[in-house]
């Protein structure tokens, strides 16, 4: 999607393409994959040498760590030297190369010499390997650069980490459909859209008309805009095999699996919110972001704040207190942020947000799906600063990226936080950081009135609210 990963492509396919082309190489060609577990290691590369040479080349696959001595690997070279004695080209997967054998990264000093040489060693016999690929898929570590960085330098020389890396002739990194952490990474909705069409067009080809995919809004929106794919790829093949389109002429909300089959894969309540979610296009946004920082602004001025170039709790100074296109692009991405989850956690109440009818009576939260609301928000709030690689500490540091809010709101409840729970801290929130995020849902009325909307609820019993939010 990116130039890097295209030119890295290119320049594994050039690789592959020169050595099948030589009739008798001295050695197999050795190439490194890396990335998280169900981006798609193998299918890329084995696509690619499949392209390049139809029928020639036979694919087989060695998973290390199922391996349980050095012998189980010389048979496993004994496979690959037979298939290449009967006239194919063996494209050899080492999967997991990188796990732990007697050891750290115990399995690479048994590649050093087949690498180098061509040869392996059995008994008093040396066996010539002959034209092989050799690739070696990565199971801990997601890119080349984290190979060999959770040891020391001593560790890594000891077990021939650099001494495997320099018979490397080239490497890949899979990015797969999750977005990379940090933030950066634009491309991983268009990564997931072309998997998605390429799953349904195996898988569900009936669901295609002249070449146009039919499915809801709802349902795409949540493939693609789900905050995590727990297995990779594999997560969202699961999610289309799970859901019900058998004799189906479209991908319908009805089709797609329970919240807890959905949970395997996804955060099955975000997935199922998003495809409930009330689309709200940019202009909408915007109004609602510039709310949500007013009517902040009012709150705090109520309370005694006034702006200040810094943040100083003692004379109630704070540089938020500016207009809208005054405040830094982050500060303003999360008001967005915040304004885009209002018609989620709507969803999740039961509610929807409509034009404002005049003398409509205001709009208020039950109290226990305000309490689930509030941990919503407070949840959305840490996601954001995870994504943006924020971290816990005792007091808040904007120029280190350090906050003291990064905590659990139970502490005995971790599961919301799976995916980003090395950035929190150990205690859980105290409770007038909780009540923040109350007033920031209670605010929710307000804000929607501010710019021309109301809330209306669809279940009037609180009791049954929470029950669906749960469900």
């Amino acid at each position: 999607m990116d130039r890097q990963e295209i030119e890295s492509l290119r320049s594994i396919r050039s690789l592959v393409s020169e050595y099948v082309a030589q009739p008798h190489p001295k050695r197999p060609l050795s190439i490194a994959v890396f990335g998280p577990p169900g981006s798609g290691k193998s299918f890329g590369i084995t696509q690619l040498a499949l392209a390049l040479r139809p029928g020639e080349i036979e694919p087989k696959e060695f998973n290390l760590s199922q391996l349980r001595s050095t012998d189980e690997l010389l048979y496993a070279f004994h496979e690959v030297r037979d298939i290449g004695l009967g006239g194919k080209i063996p494209l050899v997967f080492w999967d997991e190369f990188d796990g732990d054998y007697q050891g750290t990264y115990g399995w690479l000093r048994y590649f050093l010499a087949p690498m180098q040489d061509g040869k392996f060693q059995h008994g008093n016999l040396t066996h010539p390997i002959g034209r092989a690929i050799f690739v070696f898929a990565g199971g801990t570590s997601e890119t080349l650069d984290n190979f060999g960085k959770n040891v020391s330098e001593d560790e890594a020389r000891a077990a021939k980490v650099p001494d495997f890396v320099s018979r490397l002739k080239g490497y890949l990194n899979v990015l797969g459909p999750n977005p990379l952490a940090g933030g950066n990474d634009p491309y991983y909705l268009l990564r997931r859209a072309i998997l998605l069409r390429s799953m349904l067009s195996r898988d569900a080809k009936h669901l295609l008309r002249n070449g146009e995919l039919q499915i809801d809004s709802g349902v795409l929106r949540a493939l693609l805009l789900t905050w995590k794919y727990k297995h990779g790829a594999r997560s969202m093949e699961s999610v289309i095999a799970m859901s019900q389109l058998e004799g189906k002429t479209r991908f319908e909300r009805s089709s797609l699996p329970t919240k807890a089959q959905l949970d395997l894969h996804v955060d099955g309540q975000d997935f199922r919110a998003l495809v409930q979610q009330f689309q709200v296009d940019d202009e909408v946004l915007e109004k609602l972001a510039r709310a949500v920082h007013k009517i902040y602004c009012e709150e705090q001025k109520g309370l005694g704040w006034k702006y200040g170039p810094r943040k100083n709790e003692d004379t109630k100074e704070t540089p938020s207190l500016v207009e809208f296109d005054q405040l830094p692009e982050e500060e303003k991405e999360q008001n967005r942020g915040q304004a885009r989850d209002i018609p989620v956690k709507l969803v999740l109440a039961g509610c929807y947000m409509v034009s404002e009818v005049e003398g409509e009576k205001a709009f208020e939260f039950p109290p226990d799906v305000l309490e689930e609301l509030a941990s919503r928000e407070h949840t959305r709030w840490m996601r954001q600063k995870a994504r943006d690689k924020w971290r816990h500490a005792p007091e808040t540091d904007k120029a280190k990226k350090l906050h003291k809010c990064l905590l659990p709101w139970r502490k005995w409840d971790l599961a919301p936080y799976a995916d980003f729970v090395e950035c929190l801290g150990d205690r859980e929130l105290p409770e007038d950081e909780k009540e923040k995020d109350r007033t920031a849902v209670r605010k929710i009325a307000a804000i929607l009135k501010d710019t021309g909307y109301t809330i209306v609820g669809v279940r009037s019993e609180a009791g049954r609210v929470r029950a669906a939010m749960q469900k």
